[in-house]
């Protein structure tokens, strides 16, 4: 994308904050046209699993805290694989329990799950590219970046929805993911075809991630045997995790050439196994289960296994490019030359520690993102030029909706973001930075004395979906942004929560941030969307 486009692109979704409340901003239609455009429904919400989140997120948190004690993934292991089943939660659920258990809390900076085609019959790699999975307990993001990258990476992958709207095979396994990783962009495969398909992609990836410095996650969604009796399911399903457990995909296949094993996901598998065996791995057996348990039939039973794989990392040419300075929030944190003009952009670095848990990662991403707009602020507010700026949280590089928040004494001192990514998240916090100091319209701009009496908070957001029925909207969980015509406005989801509104007062409040009487959320004529955001500041929330 050329610089003008998106500066363009930026200033059609750039909003500044209005009246009344803390969040507000004018969005073309278009803009939230495109960024609903690639949010993928549930299919089986109600079927494989509770449509509601007021069900699904109890019955969750349950099958999680009643799995088994698991030891976990080594939190230095840089490559980290998952094999899970996707059937009903009465059947499969307990053990994609155990297995998501075991990553529960860690962070990863790259995430793929690849899924089973069951229903399309086409004889392609699909990628869901754009949007996201949504699910009851809110949307999972498309990580927009990686899957660019390995669709310019392999001309054979396609974006092909008909691989993924009707599949249940990914679906059913991101409530899980969602209450132990959390809502994290991902890349969204669906591996259909012949088995080379899976070698083809487990080539793919090894080449593709041969070097990567941040953390990897790949989950292959799969069943086992499919309707013998319990104990030929036993032998069947345990000569197909035998060669799993050797990271033997040659194997694999021709044990289920010679129908010495059966699993719908063996694409996946296959390629999970390829990429692990190229990186020196290991593979351990969480469990392995069946229908049976729940249904008390043993005559005819689906086998079910979660298996974890880990590795060091995949070797590759790739060199680590971390910073060798460290800005902290309050700190200048710029490396400037004796030789360099006043006004000239410093080159300033942030750099993340190396941790493994989830927590720990978040919060030097965080801290990186509070960093950068202390630095950029103190240099613009000082009339020099924005530093020029180091990111090395893979994070950064996505392109995602972002508002930045300034509170002087806990009031309100600036607020502007963008509703929808339109460049990588870095360059929109910075910018977003200036923007709330500077042309918040509401007030006069932030000088850099009082600058040291000011918090910053970030918003992340996710994706935008469309509301379906106002039963959706979960107070604390979702943001709203309504239009009806050329008049539109947001409130994020942390604002009903610090005004202790009810839904109902939440809906009232973005009527009158829109301009619109109350109670103008039911018009036909008006469009509703929610999303969810990732809350932090230096004063956290």
């Amino acid at each position: 994308m050329t610089a003008g486009r998106r500066i363009q692109r930026r200033n059609a979704a750039l909003g500044r904050s209005a009246p009344l409340l803390l969040m507000a901003l004018v969005v073309l239609t278009s803009a939230a046209g495109q960024a609903q455009a690639g949010l993928r429904p549930p299919a089986v919400a109600g079927a494989f699993y509770p449509g509601s989140a007021e069900v699904l997120g109890p019955l969750v948190d349950g099958l999680l805290a009643k799995a088994p004690a698991v030891e976990p993934a080594a939190t230095a292991s840089r490559l980290v694989g998952l094999i899970v089943p996707h059937a009903g939660y009465q059947y499969s659920g307990p053990t994609a329990a155990l297995g998501f258990k075991s990553v529960a809390g860690q962070i990863f900076d790259r995430i793929y799950f690849l899924g089973v085609d069951h229903r399309s019959g086409l004889p392609t790699i699909s990628v869901w590219a754009e949007g996201g999975y949504d699910t009851p307990l809110g949307p999972v993001p498309a990580d927009a970046t990686a899957s660019r990258e390995l669709l310019a990476a392999d001309p054979t992958l396609v974006v092909d929805p008909r691989q993924h709207v009707a599949e249940h095979s990914l679906e059913v396994l991101l409530p899980f993911f969602v209450k132990t990783v959390g809502m994290r962009p991902s890349v969204f495969l669906s591996v259909g075809g012949p088995p080379s398909n899976g070698r083809h992609l487990g080539d793919l990836l090894r080449h593709h991630l041969a070097g990567f410095a941040g953390r990897v996650l790949i989950v292959a969604s799969s069943d086992w045997s499919h309707y013998h009796d319990a104990a030929t399911a036993q032998r069947l399903d345990q000569a197909g995790i035998d060669a799993v457990l050797a990271l033997d995909a040659p194997r694999l296949l021709a044990a289920c050439q010679a129908e010495d094993t059966e699993l719908c996901g063996l694409n996946g598998v296959l390629a999970l196994t390829t990429v692990m065996k190229a990186a020196g791995g290991r593979a351990r057996l969480l469990a392995r289960t069946d229908s049976s348990a729940a249904s008390g039939d043993a005559s005819q039973v689906v086998g079910y296994a979660a298996i974890l794989c880990e590795a060091a990392g995949l070797p590759g040419p790739a060199t680590d490019t971390r910073a060798k300075a460290v800005i902290g929030p309050g700190a200048a944190g710029t490396d400037r030359s004796p030789d360099s003009p006043v006004g000239s952009p410093a080159t300033t670095t942030v750099t993340p520690t190396a941790t493994g848990t989830r927590e720990d990662s978040m919060n030097e991403m965080h801290k990186e993102a509070l960093a950068a707009v202390r630095a950029t602020l103190e240099a613009v507010l000082a009339g020099k030029a924005p530093p020029a700026l180091t990111f090395h949280h893979p994070r950064f590089a996505e392109e995602c909706g972002v508002f930045v928040t300034l509170k002087k004494h806990g009031d309100l001192r600036g607020c502007i973001g963008l509703i929808q990514g339109v460049e990588p998240l870095g360059d929109a916090i910075k910018e977003m930075a200036v923007a709330a100091a500077t042309r918040d319209p509401r007030f006069p701009p932030v000088t850099l004395e009082e600058l040291k009496e000011i918090d910053v908070e970030i918003s992340v957001l996710s994706p935008l979906m469309p509301v379906t029925s106002l039963d959706e909207i979960v107070v604390g969980r979702d943001g709203l942004l309504l239009k009806k015509g050329f008049r539109s406005g947001v409130l994020l989801p942390q604002v009903p929560t610090e005004y202790g509104w009810d839904r109902d007062t939440f809906l009232e409040h973005l009527c009158l941030k829109a301009g619109l009487p109350p109670g103008s959320h039911r018009s036909p004529d008006v469009q509703l969307l929610r999303f969810t955001a990732e809350v932090f500041g230096e004063k956290e929330p």
